[in-house]
């Protein structure tokens, strides 16, 4: 019997087979073969790479071995479906490497046939650990910047109202001290044509002195008494005026309030009529009058300057803006500077000060902490509708120094004070608050300045409490 033949084998197949295989185990993406027993007829380098698979071990795994078990039931409905004969174009799962790391993937599956059956699963995927990572990072940075922007928003329109503010409460001294400017020219020349009819009337020495003497005592009651009841200035005025037209002295109406609120009494005035020849008290009471309404202008240009020059101070302290500086400072400094930044919102409402002046200096970074009494004053504003009573106190706690600021407002609703510190919470209507303003502050008093604040509430009384760490004496001393 002769040997049976066989056909020739194409060398052009054997060659095309061995590039395809190539090709597969060349391949940058993860691809398998799975019998529908899950077993594996095939994986190329890249998917033992991925996973962390030796050659000689795949024949001991299944497919069910590289699922991760949070997408072991999603896995399953898949694999079913390939088997029924249904190609899925894609997939997005997570494997699990042999040391149990996680491997976010995805890919497609198809079928492959033998007849009318199913026999194997052919799937293609890639690792997107290194995409889904950078998503995610874009997604922070994105989410990142929204908070950035938020924050300057936020303080931008903080530093608008107290722009609005400031400019309120410079506008009143500056306004006040414009139109005693203004006054005191008047007055002057008032003045000096009153000392001129005087020295043309041929007042002697004694009787200039006299002039100057009730002056000099008039401003000083006027400076020592302050302002008089209302119902008793009217009435001492009406006798001043009286006493006035009696003496043929014109404007008696408009000279009578300044001479009562300077001690100028009728019996002091007939004393000067008694010492000053005749026909010259009318000029004489004008140069009183005028000398004392000088005076009392050049008082109020000096309050008002005072008073800008307090702006302008707190304004200093509280716009240092590096905040990488390190300062030793009076805690009181910053409430007071804070304060008078405010204080066009706390016209109508009570601040009540129990401070310890004798607490040590602490240390402090830029202007940081006048933006936490800022936020925190700002609120308790608005809880009292700014109408109540703001009470602030300082005292020393345990190693730290203790700042409590309360106001007798609604009270924060107790399902919100667990929220009250988190960034973007807020309980003011859409478009009001920001939900930054707490957060900022929490972030300077804990992570800058290594202190803690807290809150507590109740319907008529609410109080934050601030405690930062007080210098170590031993590194200061």
């Amino acid at each position: 019997m002769s040997e049976p033949t066989y056909p020739a084998v194409d060398p052009r197949l054997v060659e095309s087979e061995q590039r395809y295989r190539a090709v597969i185990q060349n391949a940058s993406d993860m691809i398998q073969s799975v019998r529908a027993d899950g077993t594996f007829e095939f994986v190329n380098r890249a998917w033992m790479k991925t996973l962390g698979f030796e050659a000689d071990e795949i024949p001991r795994i299944n497919v069910w071995d590289i699922v991760h078990p949070d997408a072991m039931d999603h896995c399953q409905v898949l694999f079913t479906k390939t088997l029924r004969g249904e190609s899925l174009s894609y997939i997005r799962t997570t494997f699990r490497a042999k040391d149990g790391t996680p491997i976010p993937v995805e890919g497609n599956v198809t079928p492959r046939w033998l007849g009318s059956q199913v026999v194997a699963t052919h799937g293609f995927f890639r690792d997107i650990s290194e995409r889904l990572r950078a998503e995610e990072l874009e997604r922070r940075n994105a989410e990142l910047e929204r908070e950035r922007l938020a924050r300057y928003l936020e303080k931008m329109a903080a530093l608008g109202k107290l722009s609005a503010g400031l400019s309120h409460e410079l506008n009143n001294p500056a306004a006040a001290a414009q139109r005693a400017s203004d006054d005191i020219a008047g007055a002057l020349r008032r003045r000096e044509r009153a000392a001129r009819a005087l020295i043309a009337a041929g007042l002697g020495v004694a009787q200039w002195q006299a002039l100057e003497e009730l002056l000099e005592s008039a401003d000083e009651v006027s400076r020592s008494q302050g302002d008089l009841d209302p119902l008793a200035l009217d009435e001492q005025s009406t006798g001043i005026e009286d006493w006035l037209e009696d003496h043929r002295v014109d404007n008696g109406w408009d000279i009578a309030p300044g001479f009562v609120q300077a001690g100028i009494t009728g019996e002091r005035l007939d004393d000067l009529a008694d010492r000053l020849p005749p026909g010259t008290l009318p000029d004489a009471v004008a140069w009183l009058s005028e000398g004392l309404s000088t005076r009392e202008l050049i008082e109020i240009i000096s309050r008002s300057s005072h008073r800008i020059s307090e702006l302008v101070s707190a304004v200093k302290g509280y716009s240092h803006m590096d905040r990488a500086t390190e300062q030793v400072v009076d805690i009181h400094e910053g409430l007071e500077g804070t304060l008078l930044i405010l204080g066009h919102r706390l016209r109508n409402i009570t601040v009540q000060r129990e401070y310890d002046h004798a607490l040590p200096h602490i240390r402090v970074f830029g202007n940081t902490m006048n933006q936490v009494w800022t936020n925190i004053i700002d609120n308790a504003i608005d809880a009292m509708e700014e109408h109540g009573i703001l009470t602030i106190r300082t005292r020393r706690g345990t190693n730290t120094l203790l700042v409590e600021i309360g106001d007798n407002g609604a009270g924060i609703a107790p399902e919100d004070l667990a929220c009250i510190f988190e960034p973007f919470f807020t309980t003011k209507p859409q478009g009001v608050g920001t939900g930054l303003g707490l957060d900022t502050a929490w972030r300077i008093v804990t992570e800058e300045h290594g202190g803690m604040i807290t809150v507590e509430s109740e319907p008529g009384r609410t109080v934050f409490r601030v405690a930062l760490p007080l210098l170590d004496t031993a590194t200061t001393s």
